[in-house]
């Protein structure tokens, strides 16, 4: 079913018609600048790199784990099957992305800006989103055990059917948030910030027994 809020997708050519590139092309680059390109299969793991621009690119099969990329700025990107785990974004800029069954445990996405962005399918154990600014952003079938959403700013945000177990929620206001799809046995969200958020029935029975309330089932 398709989510009420309203993303805009990324804006890059059909797939055929992007140039077939390999990622030491943008290490060559000295702006660090790929544009309307295909990499698949990349290696660059445990590296470090700054002011990195992708935009209107597809990467397919790649593994980037353990990567520091600092101010990454991602438009108009789509990744596939991507690793991505213990990669450092943080302070980054992504806008119009698509991560599709990627993995994600560990990345660091602290004080990330992230507009009309979709994380479908993914991985993302451990994620820390601490003080980023989510606006139009869908997690969609994702594992999110955790995760961190430490003090984020959230607009337009959904989350279906994600695994929330244990995820943090601290110092984070829900309002227009629903989460009454998503599952988890623990998780830390305190009840002042719950106001105008959306959960399924047994999940209201579970907040109303943190309130100290006696609930008839």
């Amino acid at each position: 079913m398709a989510g009420k809020v309203k993303l805009l997708a990324p804006q890059l050519p059909a797939e055929e018609d992007l140039a077939v590139r390999d990622w030491e092309d943008l290490l060559d680059d000295p702006d660090y600048e790929l544009i309307e390109a295909k990499i698949s299969g990349a290696k660059y793991e445990r590296e470090s790199l700054e002011r990195c621009i992708l935009a209107k690119t597809m990467l397919a099969g790649c593994s980037f784990a353990g990567t520091v990329f600092e101010r990454l700025d991602l438009t108009d990107v789509v990744l596939e099957h991507c690793d991505l785990s213990n990669a450092k974004f943080s302070r980054g800029v992504i806008h119009r992305a698509h991560f599709k069954d990627c993995k994600l445990t560990g990345i660091d996405l602290t004080k990330v800006n992230l507009g009309h962005v979709t994380f479908e399918n993914c991985v993302m154990n451990l994620t820390d989103l601490a003080e980023s600014s989510l606006k139009q952003v869908r997690f969609t079938g994702c594992v999110l055990e955790n995760a961190s959403f430490y003090g984020c700013k959230l607009k337009d945000v959904e989350l279906e059917h994600c695994d929330l177990n244990d995820a943090d929620f601290n110092q984070t206001i829900l309002k227009g948030i629903d989460i009454s799809t998503c599952t988890y046995d623990r998780i830390d969200m305190p009840i002042q910030a719950l106001a105008g958020c959306t959960v399924s029935p047994a999940q209201a029975i579970g907040f109303a027994k943190l309130l100290g309330l006696k609930v008839k089932e």
